[in-house]
């Protein structure tokens, strides 16, 4: 889950300047304690919220307590959203299923609008939300491996090796950071109390 980058140049046709880099740059700088810079990052979150429809009160509240911790967290982010032999229907797969798997009803959202910007289908979307079992051989395969790494069972080595088989060497090592990486967000939440219960609104896939 990329934060603070608008994914599709018409992202909710929001003018946002804010990207990877100024939002890397910013907070790998031990420098940036400033006011100013303050202020600058609070407006970065909210515009990252009225771009997606997302509550970041946790992050703003993680900022609030320890500008440090957030920092620290924001250099972090890169490895959540890195793919680039992996397929994006095969990341948002896995992101997907950690985020039902979590039971964080904003972070499902979220990935739901990031994976049509991505180019995803809206009926493999439904699939990976409402019915997996309607998916293609190779997502319920990476939807299992990704279960079965967040311990719902044991890890098969056959799932694993058809993956890699299908994905390639190097897009089974991105989906591996990413079912690590993508955890953070929900684990950030329930950390500082701000977990809400995993209930996808109605109209959400079909927007």
């Amino acid at each position: 889950m990329v934060m603070f980058a608008v994914q599709g140049e018409d992202a909710d046709d929001a003018s946002i300047s804010i990207t990877k880099c100024c939002w890397e740059e910013h907070w790998m700088q031990k420098g940036s304690t400033a006011t100013d810079d303050e202020s600058q990052i609070v407006a970065e979150i909210e515009a990252f919220e009225f771009a997606y429809g997302y509550n970041a009160d946790y992050m703003k509240d993680l900022f609030a307590r320890s500008p440090e911790s957030f920092r620290r967290f924001a250099a972090a982010r890169p490895m959540t959203m890195h793919y680039e032999q992996l397929t994006a229907e095969a990341y948002f797969t896995a992101a997907i299923t950690v985020m039902q798997e979590e039971d964080c009803s904003g972070c499902l959202e979220l990935n739901v609008k990031m994976a049509k910007e991505a180019g995803v289908s809206e009926l493999l979307i439904e699939q990976m939300v409402s019915s997996p079992e309607r998916l293609p051989a190779e997502l319920k395969d990476v939807r299992e491996h990704t279960l079965n790494s967040l311990g719902v069972g044991a890890i098969d080595e056959e799932v694993a090796l058809r993956i890699e088989r299908h994905f390639g060497r190097s897009a089974f090592g991105e989906l591996a950071i990413a079912i690590v990486g993508v955890r953070i967000y929900p684990g950030l939440k329930r950390a500082l109390m701000k977990m809400q219960s995993c209930h996808m609104p109605n109209n959400t896939v079909g927007e």
